[in-house]
């Protein structure tokens, strides 16, 4: 039996050009891993509920820092007991879920941006201590007590700033990054993933 992944596309512009990323290299990195998947996407705003094995939240042009997020999709994330796996703003909107701080920096993050890897194993597990991933981001997710107390940190940029958690007692994980976007190493990161749902 396939593993059901569900893909929440977050995206109100362009959404079948931003979200196919996603499916092309969710659907390598299984063939890759030797994991059989099948793939359902539904948007933010109109989630069925419908069970699933492993779940991926898209990236977005919303503004999480702004109150812009589906209180749905909060609720799945706060709900969850499955591997998830928030990507940019669902990264943020994980975060913000679990009480910490999303705001604008007063930086665009654009290109690729080398990550430093701060735990092993999990969706690093094999990475080097440090690889490229793509950034595309304004807003970022403040290390506070919220944040903290939820989660732990598993990787930030060269400069210091968070890049990935996993919280503490469920299999939940946000990375500020686009792995879909990152060629090699973002498709070892979805295969470690895919292989939390087996």
């Amino acid at each position: 039996m396939p593993l059901w992944v569900l893909i929440v596309n977050c995206y109100h512009q362009n959404k079948a050009e931003k979200i196919a990323p996603y499916h092309t290299a969710l659907t390598l990195a299984a063939g890759r891993a030797g994991v059989g998947i099948a793939i359902r996407e539904e948007d933010d705003d109109a989630l069925s509920g419908a069970p699933f094995d492993l779940c991926v939240i898209s990236g977005s042009h919303k503004m999480v820092g702004d109150g812009e997020f589906e209180p749905a999709l909060a609720d799945l994330m706060r709900s969850c007991e499955r591997p998830l796996l928030g990507i940019c703003y669902g990264h943020q909107l994980l975060a913000h879920t679990f009480g910490a701080t999303v705001r604008r920096d007063g930086r665009k993050h654009k290109g690729e941006e080398e990550v430093r890897r701060l735990a092993p194993g999990g969706l690093f597990e094999g990475f080097p201590e440090t690889f490229p991933m793509h950034e595309s981001h304004e807003e970022v997710v403040v290390r506070d007590a919220a944040l903290l107390a939820a989660f732990e940190e598993t990787a930030e940029s060269s400069e210091g700033g968070l890049e990935a958690v996993r919280h503490r007692e469920r299999p939940l994980f946000g990375v500020q990054f686009h792995p879909e976007a990152s060629g090699e190493p973002g498709l070892r990161l979805f295969g470690n993933f895919l292989g939390m749902g087996r």
